[in-house]
């Protein structure tokens, strides 16, 4: 008998939210509220049910802008649908609630926020913070929408860092909850012909509960090299140390995916691929960052692109006292990395955006490229590798260096997450690592709390140990190993990036294709000291976009999720 056909990825339950004790439910209608501000319910006052929760539009007025947004777009959803989209009130959604719990509840800032919430809850402070006596919680939505609009513009920069919180907390929970946005755009969880794919089937280490009374013994385990992390850098060293024949482990805080749960729904991709839920902010919400938490790290994740380091680079490497950098042995180095992974441009089928960015660079005399592609020299026409590369075609660590370690005797261990290095008694010799270990459950996942799972404290002895744990925990970690250099962490500098959103005519379904195809290096260069800036087109995942402009009426950014398709 022939097996059933699989049509799309095998689904992954989410965990229940965290507790929400960390807010009183007076903080919590305040900050549901304030989203009510960000994304309003609107309706013509014709239809107002509540006018306290919506917005009321006059007829006439409502009528027109659905006329001239269905009016500029070839295939426009129809009245009823922009109508239901624009009077959905995403702050009563059960599943945009849990989102922006899972969000605030790992978030360091929750102290902070719960504190403001508390003042925005008093007549003083909201006089304070709104310039209303009585609080959001007692307004109308027109003027909740009012206050989050006047926070953009304020001169204090607290404000501004407030409402860019809540307009960031906001957006991402809406884009991978709004039933009626998936409705109006088109988006599919599963892209156009998907197909199950193979991947190696990855044996890890498990570890045995502890007997009873013993919770708290330490499981040891010893080899010869343990590396923290299996993202590109800890991918590379498994495979060449296990091909030298070193005993070789490697271990990761992330869990493992085969191709066949890929790519995952929007919300479940960020909450078992990402750290943090998607996104780090920093403390003066000036930037945000995103960080793969998963076996292959943020390999898994990325959007495929290879580019080789610029000559500008190596040469101030060199001068810096590192020579290799200029040398034909780096040349070397690239080239075999390159052919490894099947990396180049040979099978590229670009799709609208990155045709319009080569085009339209083409028009203005400026510079165009075609990027390469990590894909095994195969065409790969997906966006969606954002949330996990389902086609098995991404040459990530988990799909090409870690397989190679496998074959060559390396070991794995997933769910582990290390606390610290431990040194020897000169204080400066590595002999292993510490840290904790978390089981799935006894039906392989992931979503059930820690009592329905084995959690362990494991020690691992090697007599070498690789720390390449990202950019942002690495540092942690030696700082938490009783590392006192005061550079740690000290060197992380993060390219701003700027999105620019248009809406076209015609619908270009823009998730579809490879994600960067093309970019122009026109002004990557503009100090001849390698300062400058990439063209490149943007992985159009709903959640990457989110498109709310809290300074401008939500009509506005509605507008523009109208036209996603």
């Amino acid at each position: 008998m022939a097996e059933p056909l699989i049509k799309a990825p095998v689904p992954v339950t989410l965990p229940p939210p965290p507790p929400t004790d960390f807010m009183t439910a007076d903080q919590w209608e305040t900050l549901w509220a304030i989203l009510d501000g960000v994304l309003p319910s609107i309706a013509p006052a014709s239809a107002i049910t509540d006018k306290d929760t919506q917005i009321a539009i006059p007829d006439d007025e409502f009528n027109s802008l659905i006329d001239k947004v269905r009016s500029s777009l070839d295939g426009a959803p129809s009245r009823e649908e922009i109508a239901e989209f624009l009077a959905f009130r995403p702050s009563a959604h059960p599943e945009f609630r849990e989102d922006c719990i899972r969000g605030l509840g790992v978030s360091p800032a929750r102290a902070k926020l719960a504190g403001v919430l508390g003042t925005l809850g008093t007549h003083a402070g909201s006089l304070l913070l709104t310039g209303y006596w009585s609080p959001i919680t007692q307004q109308p939505t027109s003027t909740r929408e009012a206050i989050v609009k006047s926070w953009t513009t304020s001169r204090f920069s607290t404000f501004r860092g407030l409402a860019k919180s809540m307009v960031a907390l906001a957006g991402k929970a809406n884009s991978t909850t709004n039933p009626y946005l998936h409705k109006i755009s088109g988006y599919p969880d599963v892209p156009k012909d998907w197909k199950p794919a193979e991947g190696h089937d990855y044996v890890f280490l498990q570890v045995p509960p502890a007997a009873a009374g013993k919770e708290d013994e330490v499981h040891e385990i010893t080899t010869d090299v343990v590396i923290v992390g299996s993202g590109p850098g800890g991918g590379v060293c498994a495979k060449n140390l296990a091909e030298a024949g070193h005993e070789v482990l490697v271990v990761d805080k992330g869990y493992h995916f085969h191709p066949t749960y890929l790519p995952m729904p929007q919300s479940a991709g960020l909450e078992y691929l990402f750290d943090h839920s998607g996104a780090y902010v920093s403390e003066d919400t000036s930037i945000s960052m995103t960080s793969g938490s998963c076996w292959g790290g943020g390999g898994s994740v990325n959007w495929s692109v290879c580019f080789k380091l610029q000559d500008y680079v190596r040469k101030e490497w060199a001068d810096e006292g590192l020579p290799l950098f200029t040398s034909p042995e780096f040349d070397e180095c690239m080239d075999r990395v390159w052919k490894f992974i099947g990396a180049g441009s040979e099978a590229i089928r670009h799709n609208f955006s990155n045709n319009k960015l080569l085009d339209g660079c083409k028009k203005l005399g400026w510079h165009a490229g075609v990027a390469d592609q990590n894909t095994a020299n195969k065409e790969h026409y997906c966006g969606h590798c954002h949330l996990g590369c389902g086609l098995g075609e991404k040459m990530g660590p988990a799909q090409a260096w870690l397989p190679a370690a496998a074959e060559a005797g390396a070991d794995f261990m997933e769910g582990l997450t290390v606390e610290k290095v431990l040194f020897d008694e000169d204080g400066a010799t590595a002999i292993g690592v510490q840290g904790s270990w978390l089981s799935r459950d006894e039906q392989g996942g992931l979503h059930k709390g820690v009592g329905d799972r084995t959690q362990r404290k494991v020690v691992i002895k090697a007599k070498k140990v690789i720390l390449s744990a990202g950019t942002f925990w690495s540092p942690v970690i030696l700082m938490k190993s009783g590392v006192e250099n005061p550079q740690l962490g000290r060197n992380l500098h993060l390219h701003p990036v700027n999105f620019l959103m248009a809406v076209n005519r015609e619908e270009i379904r823009p998730w579809e294709g490879g994600i960067i195809t093309s970019w122009s290096g026109e002004f990557e260069n503009l100090d001849g000291k390698g300062h400058g800036v990439k063209l490149e087109p943007l992985c159009m995942v709903v959640s990457t976009t989110k498109q709310e402009e809290p300074s401008k009426s939500y009509c506005h950014s509605a507008r523009s999720k109208i036209g996603f398709r």
